[in-house]
């Protein structure tokens, strides 16, 4: 009997919720999460699985957080989600990578592991193996559907040097080019100028500085500005607005195909305002609850059932 389908009685699990700008890690003891910690991010990067840095941050949270009753217990499975794996090679190698340096960094002692992708670990957390959809609005942007085939549907998620629109980059870099715009004089008086003066450590009022901070500026850091581009648009700055509207639109773009009848949840941190939440519901025109607690949903519906979710692909 393969450790997917078997019954749990006393489950101990670890679980992993790896994102792009960090990773949720909770060990699970019968139902309950027994310790939590937010680790750095260890997504995949080109020529570098990391898998290495996360089984050393894995040895010492749980050398750490020893919640079970006798610390040299097994795990019944390890469930990882992680940013950046999704085609059946990249399972594949990452999933190679991780159990040897699991081996190496944690435990001698085999342990199932059940590989996702961080949106199907959303997807699974929220429906299990039912139909659903999962709208994902954080760094980047991505829908996720399970159909009734029980296959999976995906739109976005391209990346930010693609697309991703509506997410927290693309959020960041419009704020960017309302800036560039205005310091040009094509474009409107933006209080965005603030947000983006202090991520380029220069004085806000000094738009010689600001200037030439912008043309040297680190675009890999854009996505820490989404957040301030939906302060500002909940101040009134009419520029904040107009991205802010945009984004909206994107994302309820990335649900256009989804069948009225399929339930669909939102995820991430552009959904902690709630005017872009509430915008993107209006202009998807549909309900559109959010997912709060991934891991603790997901392990509650694991508990339930009696048994590890299955690998997809």
């Amino acid at each position: 009997m393969d450790a997917s389908s078997r019954r749990l009685v006393a489950m101990r699990l670890l679980v992993v919720d790896g994102g792009a700008t960090g990773t949720d890690v909770a060990l699970c003891v019968d139902g309950r999460i027994a310790a939590r910690a937010e680790l750095p991010s260890v997504k995949p990067l080109r020529g570098d699985l990391r898998t290495d840095q996360l089984c050393l941050m894995l040895g010492s949270f749980l050398g750490t957080h020893t919640a079970v009753d006798e610390a040299d217990v097994m795990l019944d499975g390890v469930i990882v989600g992680m940013a950046g794996v999704w085609s059946e090679r990249e399972r594949y190698e990452y999933s190679d990578a991780f159990m040897s340096a699991w081996t190496q960094y944690v435990s001698t002692d085999h342990v199932p592991l059940v590989l996702l992708s961080d949106a199907e670990l959303l997807l699974t957390s929220a429906f299990g193996t039912d139909v659903g959809a999962v709208l994902i609005g954080g760094t980047g942007s991505m829908m996720l559907m399970r159909d009734a085939d029980g296959l999976l549907q995906r739109v976005g998620g391209w990346g930010h040097a693609v697309d991703d629109a509506g997410g927290g980059y693309w959020l960041g870099r419009r704020a960017s080019g309302a800036v560039a715009r205005m310091l040009d004089g094509r474009g409107p008086e933006t209080l965005l100028i603030r947000p983006v003066a202090s991520l380029l450590r220069v004085d806000a009022d000094d738009h010689d500085a600001v200037r030439n901070a912008l043309r040297r500026s680190d675009p890999s850091r854009m996505a820490r500005l989404a957040q301030a581009v939906l302060y500002y648009a909940d101040e009134g700055d009419a520029a904040a607005i107009e991205i802010r509207q945009e984004g909206a639109r994107e994302l309820a773009l990335l649900l256009q195909n989804v069948p009225a009848n399929v339930e669909v949840v939102l995820y991430g941190s552009l959904f902690e305002s709630q005017t872009y939440r509430e915008l993107v519901e209006r202009l998807a025109a549909r309900p559109l609850p959010k997912l709060h607690d991934v891991i603790g949903v997901l392990v509650d519906r694991i508990h339930r059932a009696g048994q590890l979710p299955t690998t997809s692909v």
